[in-house]
């Protein structure tokens, strides 16, 4: 609809490029609203953070360890908080896929597609975590805090990178 108005404007070029990349900002900025409203209502997920503690803890094993859930909590000491879901990443990816184009509906499997991925690697990034810190070869602190922040943040761009190259225009 704005792009329709925007095309009916006698705009050079540069205006043109300038317009859009103020267009995407207004849309990020929407949709950085909502984050914002979701973090300040803080919604409970404990039910969800059981559930993936749970998984979590299945995957654990099967890769040798004895751990058991309980709760949100992983024994013998990891706690599953709302940030170990990885919504935040998903977040962001969905709002640079939804600032960066008009069909939002039309691009929903890629958003989709995005968020699968991006709970896989969430998924990789707990266990890893978990796993590196029990045989102590990095500490917990480093990898949770530093490696895979920037990994996963990293997977985000990459992923929107790809669809933004490659898929947003079919």
């Amino acid at each position: 609809m704005i792009r329709e108005h925007v095309s009916e404007l006698d705009l050079n070029e540069d205006q043109r490029k300038l317009l859009e990349a103020n267009l995407f900002l207004v849309k990020m900025l929407a949709v950085g609203a909502i984050f914002h409203i979701i973090l300040w209502i803080y919604p409970d997920t404990s039910g969800i953070q059981s559930a993936y503690a749970q998984f979590i803890t299945s995957v654990m094993n099967y890769l040798g360890y004895g751990f058991r859930a309980e709760s949100v909590y992983i024994l013998p000491g990891y706690e599953i908080t709302q940030d170990c879901l990885g919504w935040k990443s998903m977040m962001a990816f969905t709002a640079l896929i939804v600032s960066s184009t008009p069909d939002i509906v039309g691009n929903m499997k890629y958003i989709l597609a995005g968020t699968a991925v991006l709970a896989v690697a969430n998924t990789v990034r707990v266990v890893t975590t978990i796993h590196l810190s029990e045989i102590g070869l990095i500490s917990f602190e480093v990898i949770h805090g530093f490696l895979w922040k920037w990994s996963l943040t990293a997977i985000v761009l990459l992923c929107w990178i790809l669809w933004f190259n490659f898929y947003r225009d079919q």
